[in-house]
């Protein structure tokens, strides 16, 4: 369960890295807006799929 935790983690953390990047130093978010909603939406997803197995 730690394993699950740690990559979750990991993953948002690199989608957040990614989007900063492209918003302060190559400054052309704009230009990935699919890529940054498709990140979004896969992120979504995945917390809904979380809170629905972790819930009781």
């Amino acid at each position: 369960m730690l394993a699950r935790i740690f990559i979750a983690i990991v993953l948002g953390v690199s989608f957040l890295g990614w989007v900063l990047y492209r918003l302060l130093i190559k400054k052309d978010l704009k230009k990935h807006l699919t890529e940054f909603y498709f990140g979004l939406f896969f992120i979504g997803i995945w917390v809904l799929i979380y809170w629905l197995i972790t819930k009781d």
